[in-house]
């Protein structure tokens, strides 16, 4: 049976790699593939995804079991480095069966069932040769529909990430009716194209009380489950109920995946974990909210103002 293998993804972090994950993985079903992703070791060990080599297991995936370290850390630049000079010797031999996708304005390349296939693709699907894939930016939104039930399978966190978020939303949802997830990106985004993406606490709070009034929620038995990438000060949320989560990034993914709505920093991060919950997203800005376009959102949907995915 052909297969398709992700080999690169451009060194992007967790929710980054899992949308591009998602959409090769619905075109993998699509025409009934074997799918491969040995670019996804850094957080492999998170799920219960299976790898089928034993080399790449050993080398990329078990040293980072349980490690949280972003990619500045020393260990994933070692690791990356490594792993950039092995998919080149394997680029190098299956050169003839790669599809290298990169673009300068971010756009992305669609996949059936999104779009038909056509070009190098068309022919790698219609020769007998393996399929390997080069990029971050592949995607397909209509896939990632048709195949959500399978995707919620094949992406399922690792048993003990999935009973602590079932045990935390739970033990929330006896004392509350509703759950809201919020998503506040720190650390990089304070000095990332000059911070232009960073939402200070202050604004959050703004933002919450804002939502709470314009959808008339009983503040009393709703509970805001806030995850951070950096220390969260509990002072600029005084008077709500709130629960901080102290977790990984795997597992704050699937917390707010599991929430009933997630307000979060424009980031791919809350994004996926809108798709995966199908929850609606709320984009928090620093500019006044667009809070009418929300009114209606019950579901995931193509957030126009999540710019980050590129849908």
């Amino acid at each position: 049976m052909k297969k398709v293998v992700i080999l690169r993804s451009s060194g992007n972090e967790l929710a980054n790699q899992l949308w591009n994950y998602v959409s090769i993985y619905a075109y993998a079903r699509e025409h009934n593939y074997i799918l491969e992703n040995p670019s996804f070791f850094e957080y492999g060990e998170y799920f219960n995804i299976p790898t089928t080599s034993w080399f790449v297991r050993i080398v990329f995936f078990l040293p980072f079991k349980n490690y949280t370290k972003r990619k500045t850390a020393f260990r994933r630049k070692v690791w990356r480095k490594f792993y950039q000079w092995y998919t080149t010797i394997i680029l190098w031999f299956f050169h003839d069966q790669t599809i290298s996708y990169a673009n300068a304005y971010n756009k992305p390349f669609y996949l059936p069932s999104t779009k038909e296939t056509e070009g190098k693709l068309k022919e790698l699907e219609q020769a007998r040769k393996n399929i390997y894939i080069d990029g971050w930016l592949f995607r397909n939104p209509v896939g990632i529909e048709k195949y959500r039930s399978e995707i919620k399978k094949y992406f399922k966190p690792r048993e003990n990430i999935e009973k602590k978020v079932t045990v935390t939303i739970n033990e929330l949802q006896k004392k509350y009716e509703t759950v809201v997830g919020v998503h506040m990106r720190q650390g990089d985004y304070k000095t990332w194209r000059e911070g232009t993406y960073f939402i200070e606490q202050k604004r959050v709070r703004e933002i919450l009380n804002e939502y709470i009034s314009i959808f008339k929620m009983n503040i009393s038995k709703t509970c805001f489950l806030i995850t951070s990438d950096g220390p969260v000060n509990e002072k600029y949320f005084s008077e709500l109920n709130i629960s901080v989560s102290k977790d990984n990034a795997v597992t704050d993914l699937f917390l707010l995946a599991s929430t009933n709505v997630v307000i979060g920093s424009n980031s791919t991060f809350g994004a996926f974990a809108s798709y995966y919950g199908n929850v609606p997203f709320i984009v928090m800005q620093k500019e006044p909210m667009d809070w009418d376009y929300y009114r209606d959102k019950t579901k995931f949907f193509e957030n126009k103002y999540s710019t980050m995915v590129h849908y």
